[in-house]
């Protein structure tokens, strides 16, 4: 029987921002033994992570104290820059020397000016999205896209393998970002495309339930049609993954398409079809919840028995 190698745990770890995704990659690194220090601009985010052995800090500049590397799990690119330029923030805390992983789903351009202000301060980034549904992040199964130096990379490896399963690198720093965000843009065409692909048979008179089993099982299946279907057929539609989220990524996605010159006829489309489902059901409101727009269109909801109200690994 092959022993599983032994993780370096010495290195010492801020957190930042403990959201749906963050919590859970955060918990990976403590349960792995891992020193952790974490903040969040709500306390109670941290409850299970304080429990566990990690260190609360009330601002960043006490996340970084300490810290070789800080991770940063935030909602938005202007967040980010609040993180890491603001008073007290991590370009001006973290130790030269030290690494800042961004996992954040962010814009490409900010990111780079980011992280040329921290090559100058003596800081190490690497760009770290992850990809393949939050539901994995709990389970240290979700995948890790990386861009930036490889030895840099290979430094913090350890890391990166204990909060996800497939760790992929991508090139240097823009590579991984670009890569994340078309992998989101597909996810959200076939969250679309699922929905009409539902919506027609039921309409005809066919089980949805029959209907999806047979999309499963077909050439027409998906990863996004597996998973997020079932919580439009439960009712739930609660992906953990909001409205206002997607739009920011599609936003991400068809501006780099601009700069490059690449027309994303879908992706486009796709991005008027969720801005139209934030307007009606909110920022808050579930990403899958954009099938709504076709229930109400086709006055009949997508529903059958025995779906989970939320994905599990």
């Amino acid at each position: 029987m092959t022993q599983a190698t032994a993780i370096d745990t010495s290195l010492k770890i801020g957190f930042i921002g403990l959201g749906n995704l963050g919590e859970p990659l955060c918990n990976s690194l403590i349960q792995a033994g891992f020193s952790v220090t974490v903040t969040d601009l709500d306390q109670r985010h941290a409850g299970r992570l304080l429990k566990g052995g990690a260190r609360w800090s009330a601002d960043v500049a006490g996340v970084c104290a300490d810290a070789d590397v800080v991770i940063t799990v935030l909602p938005s690119p202007a967040v980010s820059r609040k993180v890491m330029e603001g008073p007290g923030g991590v370009l001006a805390s973290l130790r030269r020397g030290g690494v800042w992983i961004e996992m954040s789903t962010t814009d490409m351009d900010d990111l780079k000016r980011l992280a040329a202000i921290a090559e100058e301060r003596g800081i190490a980034t690497l760009e770290c999205p992850v990809t393949g549904g939050v539901h994995l992040a709990g389970s240290g199964e979700i995948t890790v896209l990386v861009g930036g130096e490889k030895p840099v990379f290979e430094q913090v490896e350890p890391i990166l393998s204990t909060m996800g399963g497939e760790i992929i690198y991508m090139g240097e720093i823009g590579c991984a970002s670009v890569v994340k965000v078309v992998t989101n843009m597909l996810a959200f065409i076939h969250l679309v495309a699922a929905g009409e692909a539902m919506m027609l048979p039921a309409k005809y008179g066919v089980d949805p339930d029959a209907t999806y089993r047979a999309i499963r099982a077909s050439s027409g299946n998906s990863f996004v049609h597996e998973t997020e279907s079932q919580l439009i057929l439960s009712g739930s539609y609660n992906v953990k993954f909001t409205m206002d989220l997607a739009c920011k990524d599609l936003g991400l996605v068809n501006n780099i398409a601009e700069k490059l010159g690449v027309p994303l006829e879908l992706g486009g489309l796709t991005q008027q079809i969720f801005r139209r489902a934030r307007g009606l059901y909110g920022s808050e409101a579930q990403s899958p919840e954009v099938a709504r727009l076709l229930e109400k269109a086709c006055n009949l909801e997508l529903r059958a028995d025995g779906y989970p109200s939320e994905l599990v690994a």
